[in-house]
């Protein structure tokens, strides 16, 4: 399934930036293979019902196409923010770890990680996740919804409730102090 998302998104991209049918060519070339590939694809695509192909004049997205299409662009999206801006790996090493990745996740591992970047991208009109860092935390009681292992041994974990106090965490009564590198990595949501 992995090579037809990859023709999905490209029709996708095309279509929507010259706002025509594709063609042949412009998804030979954009995806590097030849056209004779590229028809055979197109035919499998469409008996599947994710495209509307027509030979010699080019071919467009159904409504089951076009969302398979824009879940792959979103998942590539949210892997390549979360990469490039958490993670801070450089530009094109995110891009190409993000298209690898893409298609091999599924919506649980991509709320997860929505979950770690939501409030630094604008992937989504809202945000479902109502999340933020320890490093932002006001005072007031929060649920741990993500953190490096390295807080774990001081008993900050994933679905732990913690207090935060002037600028403090309290975990089970215990305040401690946390570098404001890590706390950025901490994910919270008000409890």
């Amino acid at each position: 399934m992995e090579r037809a998302e990859e023709y999905l998104e490209a029709i996708l991209d095309i279509q929507e930036r010259e706002k025509r049918m594709v063609r042949t060519g412009d998804l030979a070339k954009r995806l590097n293979v030849k056209p004779s590939s590229v028809s055979e694809m197109l035919l499998k695509l469409s008996k599947k019902g994710y495209v509307e192909y027509q030979p010699y004049r080019g071919v467009v997205l159904t409504k089951k196409g076009r969302e398979v299409a824009e879940k792959i662009k979103k998942y590539y999206n949210i892997f390549r923010i979360f990469f490039r801006d958490f993670l801070g790996i450089e530009k094109e090493e995110a891009e190409r770890l993000s298209c690898e990745v893409e298609h091999h996740v599924n919506d649980e591992v991509v709320k997860r990680v929505c979950m770690i970047i939501a409030g630094k991208c604008n992937i989504c009109e809202e945000c479902e996740y109502k999340v933020i860092t320890l490093s932002d935390a006001d005072d007031g009681e929060y649920i741990v919804l993500a953190c490096p292992s390295a807080v774990e041994k001081v008993g900050i974990k994933p679905n732990k409730k913690v207090r935060v106090f002037e600028s403090k965490v309290f975990v089970d009564s215990e305040g401690i102090l946390i570098s404001e590198e890590l706390a950025r990595k901490i994910i919270l949501k008000r409890a």
